[in-house]
């Protein structure tokens, strides 16, 4: 019973100094705007899943979500401003880093930014990571403020952003 308890401990003491921490955080200059996922924990997350939501609703891709705030047609509504689209690709089992950030999203675009940036408390990021330990995952949700929730594993999501292809995503809507 001792050596089970005392194993325990470790067990725990050891997954505390490995915990990572994701956050993301929004930003907007020079008519640009950027989506930033950080790992603020101690140890490295390995994303397993996110899903993208609007006002609740969910979106299958950055695309989606610009067009659920924006309003649809952006390029034509642009008549021939610039507007840029930069999404990270990351993937299932990607790693982030202990003190280490990817930039999700950044749109570019002197028409569409500003609004973008004002509205987007409209827009969570559901995610689901796990320490390098296995058992040990965490759900977060971007927009609230409650600390991430312990969870067995990660389940697969609907419409997740690391299973999702970008360049389908623009081709069906943009």
């Amino acid at each position: 019973f001792v050596l089970a308890a005392q194993t325990r401990v470790l067990e725990d003491q050891l997954g505390a100094q490995v915990w990572p921490y994701l956050a993301v955080s929004e930003s907007f200059s020079n008519n640009t705007v950027r989506l930033v996922l950080e790992n603020d924990g101690l140890g490295p997350a390995v994303l397993r899943s996110i899903a993208l939501s609007v006002d609740g609703k969910p979106k299958q891709s950055f695309v989606d979500a610009l067009h659920a705030v924006l309003g649809p047609n952006l390029i034509r509504r642009a008549r021939g401003e610039f507007i840029g689209l930069d999404e990270n690709s990351n993937s299932p089992g990607s790693v982030l880093r202990a003190g280490d950030s990817t930039e999700l999203l950044a749109l570019t675009s002197r028409k569409f930014a500003l609004g973008f940036a004002r509205d987007m408390q409209r827009v969570n990021l559901h995610m689901c990571y796990c320490a390098i330990m296995p058992g040990r995952c965490w759900m977060k949700d971007s927009n609230g403020s409650a600390d991430p929730q312990p969870v067995r594993a990660c389940r697969e999501i609907p419409n997740d952003l690391l299973h999702n292809s970008t360049m389908e995503a623009l081709n069906r809507n943009w």
